[in-house]
């Protein structure tokens, strides 16, 4: 007797067209994902400048409550590049020392240089508005060479404002009308 193997060779596995045909996938995949993660860090990011801006505004206003008066600054740690985050929460670091009167310190390392503009800051703002401040947040996340400028301004009542300590911009304009007491980007600024 005798036993006949027809046995046909068959191939487990996957085929060179099959994975390159994979890998083009994940290509594509990865071209349009990758981007949208880098600009949800950055928004994510971003989000200090509001944080830091709105906290920074109340001391401001609870000091002049006390004071008659907000405290000015150059912007502080002024070393930010907005892509890797200063640790400004050290002890003694120039940030700590420009908001000391009006007890603020950010929560964190930050990747914005903070400034605020007054009639008394002690330096050239531009600023005659005795009852009004302006807070901003400077930063280059995206690393273009370009800042964005997040901003707060606390007008008298009546409308006047300071202008920025780096620049002399003017509040936001949201809809026609400026944004007051509230953090805003300056669309005159780089997005990141």
């Amino acid at each position: 007797m005798r036993f006949s193997w027809n046995h046909k060779a068959t191939s487990s596995g996957f085929t060179l067209t099959e994975l390159m045909i994979v890998v083009a996938i994940v290509g594509v995949l990865a071209s349009i994902a990758i981007p949208g993660f880098q600009r949800y860090q950055k928004t994510s990011k971003r989000s200090e400048a509001y944080t830091n801006l709105a906290a920074l505004a109340k001391a401001q206003k609870s000091y002049f409550a006390e004071a008659n008066a907000y405290v000015g600054s150059l912007p502080e740690p002024s070393n930010t590049t907005g892509v890797d985050p200063y640790a400004a929460k050290r002890d003694g670091t120039s940030l700590n020392i420009a908001f000391a009167n009006v007890g603020w310190i950010p929560t964190g390392d930050v990747y914005f240089d903070y400034d605020t503009c007054t009639a008394n800051a002690g330096f050239n703002c531009g600023c005659t508005c005795v009852t009004c401040f302006t807070a901003t947040a400077w930063g280059d996340l995206d690393n273009d060479g370009a800042m964005s400028g997040y901003m707060y301004f606390q007008d008298d009542g009546a409308g006047t404002t300071c202008p920025t300590a780096i620049g002399g911009y003017g509040p936001p304009v949201v809809d026609g009308s400026a944004l007051l007491r509230t953090p805003g980007w300056n669309g005159s600024t780089d997005d990141f």
